[in-house]
């Protein structure tokens, strides 16, 4: 079969756009894909009817019962694959000029994220490119035309992104099918002896304020049995009494397969998932979706159970004898003199931070971390929550992360910040205390995170912010920075747009030079280069004249080649 050239720029186009889906439509649609190009080059549509049919009803034949919203989009591609393939064999006609254009609008919906942005943009530029490379059948010519109408449409297509009405949305889930990144466990084992953590993402945020410590609440932990802390919904709900030091934030959550979300310390408004009885968020389905949503958080609060937690008093009464003997010491003072001696017995154990401690007894778990002085986070919360319920203190443990290094005010979260601690309750408010902080050293090194990399995350998530996520909150929150900041946001956008108008002038510049030769030929190019208009005369001076402006417009040029150019025409024009 011959190929034809009015089917090259619509294969270019469908090729452009459909590229990103072939990382995520399901298997047999990718072999499709692949064995298709060769029915297609016999213009064989029955196998394409066949082959495609198959694929689409094995992985989507209950798709009326999947409430996944990616699994629609997966078999919306797959339809317009199959549709794409089928209208190939035939002549050129609506349907296939029309799918490029449906294929750039679902990878946009389908693919909300910081790559598609300018993947997008590099799409609307290459179809700018083929339309002008068709009329004008020269690529540098084409080139340069795309880029000016580039150019000369950015003005206002940021002046209608940023004051086009928008939508409330305060979460979106910004793509699928990713790495799950984090090994989140939902109760804490003690029985663990050695850890290896990884260095793979696992949230990120931007606040106004900067905090030195930061922590990020995963799970509640109360019960404790065979050196294993569980959940439990057997204690009173929490209520919150004060909050203070409030941020107003979007949290960027990577895959965990879990459903936990780690809020910064106290969550109380959130645009995705729901608090517990303990002010812990999470999903009503297991995370498998890097998530973008706003929430609102205090730093600094006081929330405190609706009943008195006897429960949270229990402890296994057979271990941990020496410990028992210390708390016994302790056990009749008021509750804050309590909790500072408790600190200071840490405190004067001297023990050091390792994440591959020595002779550890999950059941007798005090005694063994005085005895033996080496421990990681789990063994610091777990000894010091039990020694609280032995002095009469109730205790549970909090999971989570726990982060510092920050750019501005933004924070990436590893899945090596992992941390655990414990909240005690002393005069009826729980009051949070970080064991591992009473360590005397630390042999753990973490993964180190270069600042260059750190400010690139820092204006990745800012660009997805501020763009992939501009919704109503957000534009309201621009409108109000711009009465403050109007002269500055005013005088930014006017330079930027002096640059364009600079840039348009001199591409324009050359254009010009050539007003006097059409005038004279009484004809001008339409709808081709200037080199083929001007080849087509088939005149030596014309020829000269041509290729220094081809050198001008396309190269590296002089005054005095701009200046031999304009003496040429003068001398043409006679």
């Amino acid at each position: 079969m011959k190929y034809s050239k009015d089917w090259l720029y619509i294969d270019i186009a469908i090729f452009i756009t459909f590229l990103p889906f072939i990382f995520v439509i399901p298997f047999l649609m990718k072999i499709f894909v692949f064995i298709g190009l060769y029915f297609i080059y016999k213009k064989q549509t029955t196998p394409l009817w066949i082959i495609g049919g198959i694929s689409i009803v094995f992985h989507f034949y209950n798709l009326i019962e999947l409430k996944n919203f990616n699994i629609y989009l997966q078999f919306l591609v797959s339809l317009l694959i199959w549709g794409v393939y089928l209208q190939r064999t035939q002549n050129k006609n609506n349907y296939i000029l029309l799918s490029p254009i449906l294929f750039f609008g679902l990878s946009i919906v389908f693919f909300q994220n910081i790559y598609m942005l300018f993947y997008s943009i590099f799409e609307v530029f290459g179809f700018l490119f083929l339309i002008f490379y068709i009329r004008l059948n020269n690529y540098k010519s084409a080139l340069k035309e795309s880029g000016f109408l580039f150019l000369i449409s950015m003005p206002l297509v940021i002046i209608l992104f940023l004051f086009f009405p928008r939508y409330h949305n305060k979460f979106l889930p910004i793509s699928f099918n990713q790495k799950i990144a984090s090994g989140f466990s939902k109760n804490l084992d003690t029985n663990i002896k050695d850890v290896t953590l990884s260095s793979l993402p696992i949230i990120e945020f931007k606040l106004k304020h900067i905090y030195p410590i930061l922590y990020l609440k995963g799970n509640v932990l109360y019960d404790f049995k065979n050196g294993i802390w569980y959940e439990s919904n057997s204690y009173p709900k929490d209520t919150i009494i004060s909050l203070d030091k409030i941020e107003s934030y979007y949290l960027k959550q990577y895959p965990t397969n879990n459903k936990f979300i780690f809020a910064i310390d106290l969550p109380f408004e959130s645009g995705y998932g729901k608090l517990n009885k303990y002010y812990i968020l999470k999903s009503k389905k297991n995370i498998k979706t890097t998530l973008f949503f706003q929430l609102s958080s205090a730093i600094k609060y006081k929330i405190a159970p609706l009943q008195y937690p006897y429960l949270a008093l229990k402890y296994n009464k057979n271990y941990n004898k020496k410990a028992q003997l210390l708390a016994k010491e302790i056990f009749n003072l008021d509750e804050k003199t309590k909790l500072k001696k408790i600190i200071e017995i840490f405190k004067t154990q001297k023990i050091k931070y390792t994440l591959h401690p020595k002779n550890i007894d999950s059941l007798n778990i005090i005694d063994s971390l005085f005895q033996n002085k080496e421990g990681f986070c789990t063994h610091f919360a777990s000894a010091f929550a039990i020694f609280s319920r032995m002095a009469g203190i109730p205790s549970r443990i909090v999971n989570g992360y726990v982060v510092s290094k920050n750019i501005k005010g933004y924070y990436k979260i590893y899945e090596s910040d992992a941390h655990a601690w414990v909240e005690v309750l002393v005069d009826g408010i729980w009051q949070r205390i970080d064991p591992t902080t009473f360590a005397i050293s630390s042999d753990f090194i973490p993964p180190t995170t270069s600042k260059l990399n750190l400010y690139i995350s820092y204006m990745k998530f800012i660009l997805e912010e501020w763009i992939l996520h501009y919704n109503a909150s957000m534009q309201e929150k621009f409108f109000n920075y711009l009465k403050i900041h109007f002269f500055k946001v005013f005088g930014i956008f006017i330079l930027f747009l002096g640059v364009i108008i600079f840039i348009i002038l001199k591409l324009k510049q050359n254009k010009n030079i050539l007003s006097p030769l059409y005038k004279k030929l009484g004809n001008s190019p339409k709808n081709e280069s200037v080199y083929n208009f001007l080849k087509k005369y088939n005149d030596k001076k014309l020829n000269e004249i041509n290729n220094l402006y081809q050198k001008i417009t396309f190269y590296k040029s002089t005054k005095e080649d701009i200046k031999k150019l304009k003496k040429l025409i003068k001398d043409y024009n006679g």
